[in-house]
């Protein structure tokens, strides 16, 4: 079993392009991250029926939002809100080790660490046994602190449906009440 702490960056960031998927505490539950949407999906057992969330940092340049959403957005990111856009989840994570490691690999796919149809895990030696049978395929990252309020999950809006999909600490209502108005 692998394990790291956040400032092994080099050595994480070789592991990941070379197919591997990384434990990490995040700003919301602890996750499981990978450049490759098929290892998360194996390590989890979980069904491609349901989707991942894409971390990335550069939400402004990347294309995907419209300025009138960038605007709104700005005041939420890097935060504890999924947004999603052509049917696709986006988040920008409040944690400097998964920005850093964006930095160097520019999205990541993401899920919360549990296998299919459990409840995420709570700790890190929690996530060790959790996926213990798929140590070959993972590798952990021990955190220095701990995220405040981290065993929340992120609100999640669907700028497709204008539809807040699942309520958070942020509140999705007022942020599409904000685009709506931008749009106007």
């Amino acid at each position: 079993m692998e394990k790291y702490n956040e400032s092994e960056l080099d050595a994480i960031e070789f592991h990941l392009r070379n197919n591997k998927s990384v434990i990490v505490d995040t700003d919301t539950v602890y996750g499981i991250v990978s450049l490759s949407s098929n290892l998360i999906y194996s390590a989890k057992k979980r069904p491609h029926s349901k989707k991942l969330v894409v971390f990335i940092k550069d939400f402004i340049n990347s294309g995907i939002f419209e300025p009138n959403e960038i605007k709104v957005l700005k005041k939420y990111w890097p935060g504890k809100l999924t947004v999603i856009k052509n049917k696709v989840g986006y988040r920008v994570p409040n944690s400097k080790f998964l920005l850093d490691l964006l930095d160097r690999v520019i999205f990541l796919y993401s899920s919360s660490a549990n296998l299919s149809g459990r409840k995420p895990v709570k700790s890190f030696e929690e996530a060790q046994t959790e996926f213990k049978k798929v140590k070959d395929k993972v590798i952990f990252v021990k955190s220095h602190i701990r995220h405040t309020d981290a065993d929340k999950p992120s609100t999640i809006i669907n700028l497709d449906k204008n539809k807040v999909i699942r309520k958070g600490q942020i509140d999705g209502e007022q942020i599409l009440i904000e685009i709506s108005k931008l749009e106007n």
